[in-house]
């Protein structure tokens, strides 16, 4: 456990060094990669213990206030990536749309000329959008009762109409 806990400290030591001074940076190297003794950090750069610990409270703010500035603006460039997509949409997810919107489309506000009989089967069978119909394989009509010749004609008439 420990290792995974001076490979972190490591890790974002080695990412605050753009934010910190070199005299923070040092600081944090001897407290957290070096495992030094705060007095005898202190003593080594001539400052009292409180003085260090306050540039070590100090440095992790700054570091604190960077990365979460930098979660911040991967937030922003997620939104941009999204407000993108939505206004210059692939040309997959248009035909995903408009897929999605036929599928909703109600059949009897369609202009083809239904028969009773086929209106019959299709109300049986509670079939009322384009998705509905769509869910049933053609060859799983035949096995409805009233769905015979006639209205598996009409019913191939609809589809390529």
């Amino acid at each position: 456990m420990q290792n995974a806990i001076d490979r972190t400290n490591s890790f974002y030591l080695e990412i605050s060094k753009q934010v910190l001074s070199e005299k923070e940076y040092d600081l944090l190297q001897k407290l957290l990669i070096e495992k030094m003794p705060l007095t005898q950090v202190a003593k080594q750069y001539g400052v009292t213990t409180e003085y260090v610990n306050e540039l070590y409270e100090r440095s992790y703010d700054k570091v604190k206030a960077v990365t979460e500035l930098l979660s911040e603006i991967d937030h922003y460039i997620a939104k941009l990536q999204e407000l993108k997509r939505e206004l210059n949409p692939s040309p997959a997810e248009i035909k995903k749309e408009k897929t999605q919107k036929d599928r909703q489309k109600l059949l009897l506000n369609s202009t083809f000329p239904f028969s009773k009989r086929l209106q019959g089967v299709l109300e049986t069978l509670e079939i009322r959008t384009i998705g509905d119909l769509a869910d049933i394989p053609l060859k799983d009509f035949q096995h409805f009762r009233g769905f015979k010749m006639k209205c598996k004609a009409e019913f191939i008439a609809f589809i390529e109409f």
